[in-house]
């Protein structure tokens, strides 16, 4: 498969699998798709990577857990793994938010730079890579460092995979936890339940405590933009040129460290789709109109602002006191931001 494309939806791997559900005994989960907004819904195209990732994600980890049981008591095998991630999903254990709010932003980050890599004719981030040769030997090691991350989070098909180290520390957590329960019944006929469970939750909390959130992608792109910036580096060409190659996360995070604020809140602000939002994020982040006309020019559209025209007369139009608001609403809690959300009151 080439990088461009996307990957559709893959058929049932039993063509004599039993046919869905008819009738009622569905009909509560008919009733709620029916009427979702078709414009929030994800595409089959995101579903599937979404699905890849996180079956790719629970295997590895599922793998470490019994790597780490006492003398490995438990063999990891696809069919195995198959029964476990059938078990977790159906139970809604890995309906976690920060889990899922991590495929969906991977997802949304793949589709960008596929479609702005298409645009410009180029399969690679040259951006990127050229920094492997700056002069500043901590730019160059950083940079280093980020590609063969990125490298280590594809699979051999190129499909775009996701770290235990990626997710954040709660989430990692109640992640590795849950696979360790649904572990249970493997090692319980061998081992009984008392002893299955010690053993497990020893297990969890090993591999919990090897995550290391430095080998994160955020934190590798982070500090890429930390020693860019250190360096006088961190110019508008750079940024403009790593977004004409759909380089999202990289953007985001220089917006983030220009605002003072999270890279988190950059990058939902960023994805929004809500061209005040965008530009409000632009204006606190001190980017000058330039950048932000080429920056519309160049992932816009991929990042729902379909009229580059009204968006730049937000940009022109918003005054300091405006931003000032802005910048106040994305410095405080995300905890605190989601709650007001939650009662319907969102920002000011």
């Amino acid at each position: 498969m080439m990088p461009e494309e996307w990957p559709i939806a893959a058929p049932a791997a039993d063509g004599n699998a039993p046919a869905r559900l008819a009738g009622r005994g569905r009909l509560s989960t008919v009733r709620r798709d029916f009427f979702l907004d078709p414009n929030k819904r994800l595409t089959e195209q995101e579903r599937a990577l979404m699905t890849a990732m996180l079956h790719c994600l629970v295997s590895d980890v599922a793998d470490a857990i019994r790597a780490a049981l006492p003398g490995g008591r438990l063999a990891a095998n696809d069919e195995g793994d198959a029964a476990l991630i059938e078990t977790l999903t159906a139970s809604g254990l890995l309906d976690e938010p920060g889990l899922m709010s991590l495929l969906l932003r991977r997802a949304d980050e793949e589709r960008i730079a596929t479609a702005a890599r298409a645009r410009s004719g180029r399969r690679e981030a040259r951006v990127l890579q050229g920094l492997v040769s700056h002069d500043y030997g901590a730019v160059a090691a950083a940079a280093m460092a980020l590609i063969l991350g990125r490298g280590r989070r594809r699979d051999r098909f190129g499909q775009c995979l996701v770290s235990f180290d990626d997710l954040p520390a709660d989430s990692a957590a109640i992640v590795a936890h849950a696979i360790a329960a649904a572990l249970r019944s493997e090692l319980a006929g061998s081992r009984g339940v008392a002893i299955a469970d010690l053993e497990l939750a020893e297990a969890a909390s090993n591999v919990i405590e090897r995550r290391d959130e430095e080998r994160g992608i955020d934190a590798l792109t982070a500090g890429l933009v930390h020693f860019l910036d250190e360096g006088a580096g961190l110019t508008d060409e750079l940024v403009l040129g790593a977004a004409h190659e759909g380089e999202v996360a990289f953007v985001a995070e220089v917006l983030a460290r220009r605002a003072g604020i999270t890279t988190e809140a950059a990058i939902d602000e960023l994805l929004s789709g809500e061209p005040r939002f965008v530009m409000a994020l632009l204006r606190a982040a001190d980017v000058s109109r330039d950048l932000a006309a080429g920056l519309l020019a160049s992932i816009g559209d991929l990042i729902g602002i379909a009229d580059a025209g009204a968006a730049i007369a937000l940009f022109d139009g918003m005054t300091d006191a405006e931003v000032q608001v802005a910048r106040s609403w994305l410095v405080t809690n995300a905890n605190y931001r989601a709650a007001l959300d939650r009662l319907g009151q969102g920002r000011g």
